[in-house]
């Protein structure tokens, strides 16, 4: 009954993130789906706990749940790099989402018909949507995420210009964030990403 959903939870965990792939790091060193999922969720969790405390109501068990659920599909489709999607041109983001949409109507045949299964289903049509403060949340989380993960490979030797072209992109999706909880984050990350290659 749950057998696919669960075991997909164990897939992710040897997937690699294939966009680090084609940025030319070593497949050793590549980190997997669940890795970065785990790191996505610590953040979401953090960016929420920040915007609660500047007086913002937000609904942080759906954050968690929108953050832990966001990648499963990748357990089928695999991670696909937008590199890949290039070779596709205009229609590279639609063939994306219709990939991940069906693996996840595959995976969620795994849960019997009920509140679950709908439960999950709405969490990740919200997560598709961005339009709640909380998918919000979690699409900043994940950038950030990408972020950190590009300053871990500039400590570990990689060169700057290998990962910069990605730096640049993700840091223009969060530079236009309004939520000042991503401000702050971003501002701290782009110190480090600052102070390790100068």
């Amino acid at each position: 009954m749950f057998l696919d959903f669960v075991s997909s939870i164990g897939r992710v965990k040897m997937i690699p993130r294939s966009g680090w792939i084609s940025h030319r790091i070593n497949l050793q060193e590549v980190e997997s789906v669940a890795d970065h999922s785990f790191s996505t969720t610590v953040l979401a969790m953090l960016l929420a706990d920040l915007e609660v405390a500047n007086g913002r109501r937000i609904n942080i068990e759906r954050v968690l749940r929108l953050a832990l659920l966001h990648d499963l599909p990748e357990a089928l489709t695999f991670d696909i790099s937008k590199t890949y999607l290039e070779y596709l041109g205009v229609r590279g983001e639609a063939i994306k989402s219709e990939l991940e949409q069906a693996a996840w109507k595959h995976l969620i045949k795994g849960i019997e018909k009920g509140a679950i299964r709908m439960r999950y289903d709405q969490l990740q049509s919200e997560f598709n949507a961005e339009q709640s403060i909380e998918s919000m949340i979690v699409h900043a989380a994940d950038r950030l995420d990408l972020l950190l993960q590009i300053v871990e490979y500039r400590r570990r030797g990689y060169p700057k210009e290998t990962l910069a072209d990605l730096w640049k992109s993700t840091s223009q999706k969060l530079r236009g964030s309004k939520l000042s909880s991503v401000k702050k984050l971003y501002k701290m990350t782009a110190r480090l990403y600052k102070n390790n290659i100068s």
